[in-house]
């Protein structure tokens, strides 16, 4: 009973904590952009508007990611909604990934046990994203 006990903590501390040499590979859900909760707005003129309105990003274990967009664009008061999604590597060392694209552009970030963070370049504009992995 005691060895279940144990293994299931670090000793008398209680569950392990989340760390930085843990293992990102998971799902993820983008949570804020720029330090703001999402719907984010890329841009905003008479007439057009473009929101950012979700991601998920998949680190699969053999090394292969999916990172799946949502924006939401309106023209004129009409609203149309487009999904896109980026593949690539990634790899991992302790505190940071890297993912690469397939057209060869990458995407450093930090890892600290429970999310990424790491800055995307949308058409100039860098937005600083926070993605929480999923339990």
């Amino acid at each position: 009973m005691l060895a279940a006990l144990a293994a299931c903590g670090d000793g008398a501390t209680g569950p392990k904590a989340p760390s930085a040499s843990d293992p990102a590979a998971g799902t993820f859900a983008l949570v804020t952009v720029n330090t703001q909760q999402l719907p984010f707005t890329l841009y905003n003129d008479s007439g057009f508007k473009l929101d950012f309105t979700a991601s998920t990003l998949a680190l699969q274990t053999d090394g292969q990611f999916v990172l799946a967009q949502t924006t939401i664009e309106t023209v004129a008061g009409f609203a149309s909604t487009f999904q896109d999604t980026l593949r690539g590597t990634w790899t991992q060392n302790v505190g940071t990934v890297s993912l690469k694209m397939t057209d060869g552009t990458t995407a450093p970030a930090t890892w600290d046990g429970r999310q990424i963070n790491m800055d995307l370049d949308s058409e100039g504009q860098i937005l600083r994203t926070v993605y929480r992995k999923n339990p």
